[in-house]
């Protein structure tokens, strides 16, 4: 569930404004050979202030963008303008997508998902499978157990790798839940997807002191 502390973050915070080379990768292998690129609609949920959008757009696809700040979409509809690009940016919740079903080529979350307990990152992705097309695929990067701040995090109790704080950890706080994802809860969570692929990346910052570790991970709803 959206919390409204991300406004203040959006408010605050100078946010990157280029997409991460693995969901460039990604694209690439997935749908830069298709002739028509209007032809091919992608959805991010939680797109924040559009850096992936923009990308996106950019290269020639055609994109919608959902988030529940007001503040992130205006700051990526301004984006958008100033350079003469297009997408459909929409307020709402994750958890309860408004679009029909079967009608995106692919469905992007970018650390979204894991900002939520495990029971709404369940209505998350059940959603996003609900709007993929048959054959669609999902691409989801999202935090991993094994990051530096877990022993001195305040649990929500009753759910494993789930926070309601994190104060040592290197990621934004105020904000709601953090969720990390271990290895085991992937085929849980994601296990409607088809050739799934789980990957991950694992960095340091502050000269080493603290470790970040992320999933990549992506598969397809199945044809038929």
């Amino acid at each position: 569930m959206w919390d409204n502390g991300w406004d203040n973050l959006f408010n605050r915070v100078e946010w990157g404004k280029y997409p991460g080379e693995e969901l460039i990768r990604f694209i690439a292998r997935k749908f830069y050979s298709v002739p028509d690129r209007q032809s091919v609609r992608l959805l991010e949920v939680g797109c924040g202030t559009g850096a992936n959008i923009w990308f996106l757009a950019r290269e020639g696809f055609r994109v919608d963008g959902l988030d529940g700040s007001q503040v992130a979409l205006n700051l990526a509809a301004s984006r958008l303008a100033k350079e003469g690009l297009n997408a459909d940016l929409s307020i709402g919740d994750a958890t309860c997508l408004p679009y029909e079903d079967n009608v995106f080529d692919a469905v992007i979350d970018v650390e979204c998902i894991y900002a939520n307990s495990l029971a709404d990152s369940r209505k998350i992705i059940d959603e996003c499978h609900r709007v993929l097309k048959p054959g669609g695929w999902f691409y989801s990067k999202t935090f991993a157990t094994g990051m530096t701040g877990e022993e001195t995090s305040e649990p929500l109790q009753g759910e494993s790798h789930t926070y309601l704080r994190m104060p040592d950890a290197p990621l934004h706080s105020d904000y709601g839940i953090i969720r990390l994802t271990s290895r085991e809860e992937i085929t849980m969570l994601y296990g409607p997807l088809e050739d799934l692929e789980v990957d991950y990346i694992e960095r340091s910052q502050n000269n080493q002191k603290t470790k970040i570790k992320e999933w990549i991970i992506s598969g397809r709803k199945p044809a038929s």
